[in-house]
């Protein structure tokens, strides 16, 4: 089904009404004489369903062919959050209701310049319909056109389409009668029983008609419940859509192109990659130009093909002009991603915006069309990636063995306890930073996934604030550890429990105390409330100094503070069993702040602050370094690439009967330039630079003959690659 020979390069093209049609022959003719292969155009409800039962699609048929004739392949977009006038005329019950009792009216806003955002309620039965009947019309107009490539589903799932992404309680939705209904139904297929219910929420419904949602802070499991049913209302939805182009059209594959977080959350948002990955063909990110952003992608897909939907080089408005981009941020725009995998790239868009606040950012081409330095450059790149689209497909990165706990469970529950995502956010985003920067190869395991089977692929999983567990997942972990496995977690483990959403006696929690050896006696937070009234939110960003104690291994002469680190928001106070090994301390008061110890074949690593969120906010070089000493000098985790000079490095392999090969990208994500070298973990005899400014030198590395070391200088913020044979 996939054509896998085929890496899209080009751009987002139309959303009606623009570009408008006297622009279409030549623009798409000057896309495909330039190199470029790919466009994609919005099919959207309201504009192409302007009454009851009427489907016009003349726009969309008249690109299609114009695309067709100059031998482009063609995403297309189905937009279903603009909602025709005359359906919500006839359907006024079908709007949203947020958390405050706000009605969201329809409207237009600047990336739905057409109106009707953000569409009806998700459970309304006749608006399920309406857009079930406007998809199979559009599927039967186009899955016989030569031109189509792939169906788009869902561009950027949420719930409201940006109108209520604001995170806050009452910008929650839905709190219609219907939407009620649906969460009573999902609570019950739950639950089963209405006395294991009131046993999880610690509640006396005598009935299930009676259950409400939450709709401010106090309790954590009614709030973790209701917002995954809104996740899986989302993931419900695009599985409707994903069975209605499959039952019509066998041929073309489906997508959905997401936005990670910490910009999409499970508290506004609803969405989660992961889910919305499973009954896709193939993945988009409109973020995937940060390594962060793909690397979650590519967690999230599981080996499904992904392409970058939406690159987003020229944002902007009216008031906001676009700076230009050079070369080199180009070349970050695609290579970061494709360094990981991601095989496809999309600019959004092709002509500067015209209608509404974007305008008149977002252009590729200048206004009059003709074509921008930049554009040239997207060219040069394209023809890179077309000329080594076979070596690209084949090869593959290795894994490092080391993952991060992704878990909206934790995500919504931190939510509950803070009234905003900066803890859990900025955990997880510090656990990849430090990973990044260490040179691993970064992937995520979702909490749905946490299994034998999945544990054992991985030699280490690292539990950024892992607040809220529960003991199915313990369980695994425990038996995952006690047979060789290396857990690391922040503190507050399980303090949290998702049985009964009360706070548990013992931290950590459900019997970890064993596992690390550590029982916390009392947490101090940096700011602590004077009186009960006293309502804040707690956000801090105070460094807690902390003291490595370990013998530091590579890399702990080019630091400055090498021997400090920092922690953010809680201090813990620990008491420890005998064989309990600790590595770093308060400064301040000299007890223990970092620790190992051996549970079974495995080890479990506490850490009694918040590091990684730390280092998210300051980047503390004495904070890498004590992660350099825990993993690599205490835990024997090496990258399988490793790298000296402040550069980031990436090896995708192949094997094939001509030979072995790979292609390496060296980003220096640096404010300087800076000579690096490269070790690679196997031997290589000549290094060819996709770029005329690249060069490098290749030697065997003295201590190991199955090494190879690559020597390169490379600038500031650039990114090079490198043929390796």
């Amino acid at each position: 089904m996939i054509q896998d020979t085929f890496i899209p390069f080009g751009f987002q093209y139309y959303r009606s009404p623009t570009p408008f049609r006297d622009q279409w022959e030549n623009d798409l003719r000057n896309i495909a004489e330039e190199g470029f292969n790919c466009v994609k155009y919005w099919v959207q409800w309201r504009s192409s369903v302007p009454g009851e039962g009427i489907y016009q699609f003349d726009d969309i048929q008249e690109l299609m062919n114009i695309a067709h004739r100059n031998g482009l392949k063609v995403i297309l977009n189905v937009i279903f959050d603009v909602a025709p006038a005359w359906f919500f005329r006839q359907y006024p019950d079908s709007k949203m209701i947020t958390a405050d009792g706000s009605v969201v009216e329809p409207r237009a806003i600047n990336c739905r310049q057409i109106g009707g955002a953000p569409g009806p309620c998700y459970h309304h039965d006749i608006a399920v319909r309406e857009k079930g009947k406007f998809l199979v019309e559009a599927v039967k107009a186009f899955k016989d056109h030569p031109a189509l490539w792939v169906w788009d589903l869902w561009n950027e799932p949420e719930l409201t389409t940006s109108i209520k992404r604001k995170l806050s309680f009452d910008n929650q939705v839905c709190y219609c009668e219907n939407s009620m209904l649906a969460f009573q139904e999902w609570i019950k297929n739950k639950y089963g029983t209405l006395k294991a219910f009131n046993k999880a929420w610690q509640r006396t419904y005598g009935s299930w008609e009676e259950v409400e949602a939450p709709r401010g802070q106090g309790v954590f499991n009614d709030l973790v419940d209701w917002r995954l049913f809104m996740s899986d209302t989302l993931t419900e939805e695009l599985q409707r859509r994903v069975d209605i182009v499959k039952s019509l059209d066998q041929l073309h594959p489906v997508m959905v192109h997401t936005v990670p977080a910490p910009i999409f959350n499970m508290i506004t948002a609803g969405s989660d990659d992961f889910k919305l990955a499973e009954p896709c063909d193939l993945m988009g990110n409109s973020l995937g130009s940060s390594a962060w952003s793909a690397d979650l992608l590519i967690s999230a897909a599981k080996g499904k093909p992904i392409i970058n939907s939406e690159i987003h080089a020229l944002p902007g408005n009216t008031a906001m002009k676009p700076s230009k981009p050079d070369l080199r941020e180009m070349k970050r725009h695609i290579l970061i991603p494709l360094a990981r995998g991601i095989t496809g790239y999309l600019f959004w868009q092709y002509r500067p915006e015209i209608l509404g606040q974007e305008a008149p950012a977002w252009g590729s081409v200048y206004l009059d069309g003709s074509p921008t330095p930049w554009y040239k450059d997207m060219a040069e790149l394209n023809h890179l990636v077309q000329d080594n689209k076979k070596e690209l497909l084949m090869a593959k990165r290795r894994s490092d063995g080391i993952a991060i706990l992704f878990s909206p469970q934790n995500q919504i529950a931190n939510f509950a306890a803070h009234d905003h995502l900066d803890t859990y956010n900025n955990s997880v985003q510090g656990v990849h930073k430090l990973l990044h920067e260490l040179n691993y190869k970064v992937e995520f395991l979702h909490e749905m996934d946490i299994s034998e089977e999945s544990l054992a692929q991985y030699r280490c999983l690292w539990m950024p604030y892992p607040l809220y567990l529960n003991q199915s997942m313990c369980d695994t972990l425990r038996q995952w550890v006690n047979q060789g496995g290396i857990l690391i977690s922040e503190c507050s483990f399980g303090a949290l429990q998702g049985e009964n959403g009360c706070h548990s006696y013992t931290v950590p929690g459900y019997g970890y105390d064993k596992v690390f050896g550590v029982r916390e006696t009392w947490i101090h937070s940096v700011e602590n409330l004077d009186h009960s009234y006293h309502q804040v939110a707690f956000e801090s960003s105070t460094a807690i100094p902390l003291r490595n104690i370990m013998e530091s291994g590579q890399g702990a002469e080019q630091l400055a503070g090498a021997r400090t680190a920092h922690g953010s928001y809680y201090i813990s106070d620990v008491e420890l069993e005998s064989h309990v090994k600790v590595l770093a301390e308060y400064s301040e008061s000299g007890l223990p702040a970092l620790t190992t110890a051996t549970y079974g074949s495995g080890h479990a690593v506490y850490i009694g602050t918040l590091l990684a969120a730390s280092y998210w906010q300051d980047s503390h070089p004495g904070t890498l370094q004590l992660v350099r000493d825990l993993l690599q000098g205490e835990l024997n985790l090496l990258p399988q690439v490793n790298v000296s000079g402040g550069v980031r490095a990436d090896l995708s392999q192949w094997e094939e009967e001509e030979g072995a090969g790979g292609l390496l990208f060296i980003h220096n994500g640096g404010e300087r330039a800076t000579t690096a070298t490269i070790m690679l973990p196997a031997t290589y005899t000549s290094a060819e630079p996709w770029f005329e400014d690249g060069s490098a030198t290749l030697r065997k590395d003295s201590q190991r003959m199955d090494v190879t070391c690559l020597d390169t200088h490379i600038e500031s913020g650039d990114v090079q690659v490198f043929r390796l044979s």
